[in-house]
């Protein structure tokens, strides 16, 4: 399933996160190519089906605006991006319990909300992530 999203933080928030450790945090991502002018390709060969990701990092007085992504990915790809962009540590294993991807999310969707701009409306990571699934199986 290809997915066009912007990650947003939620209203009451902001990404305190800056450009230049986002850039940093994508950087160590085995088949991330990041350019300092915000955009980046992810192919992840480690996933099966293999993912390709496309995307754009915008910033605004230190702090992470917004991100947009684009193409096709997996669950796990899904909260990979997600953790990077909100500064949660994305070294965690690949296989996580569901325990694991539950306090993933609520810490997630405390921070982000998603724009899924295919369809015009706001929704969660956790539901991007479920459609992922559901396409997948």
């Amino acid at each position: 399933m290809p997915i066009f999203v912007q990650i947003h933080p939620n209203p009451s928030q902001s990404l305190r996160q800056s450009f230049e450790s986002l850039a940093v945090a994508l950087g160590c991502m085995p088949g991330m190519y990041f350019e300092m002018d915000g955009s980046f390709v992810w192919v992840d060969h480690r996933s099966k089906p293999v993912g390709q990701m496309d995307g754009m990092v915008y910033d605004r007085d230190g702090c992470l605006e917004y991100v947009e992504i684009k193409g096709n990915c997996t669950p796990d790809q899904w909260l990979t991006l997600c953790r990077a962009v909100c500064g949660v540590p994305i070294s965690q294993s690949r296989d996580a319990e569901a325990d694991d991807l539950t306090r993933s999310y609520s810490t997630i969707e405390k921070m982000i909300r998603v724009h899924f701009v295919t369809e015009g409306g706001w929704t969660s990571a956790r539901e991007i992530a479920s459609r992922l699934a559901a396409n997948l199986g």
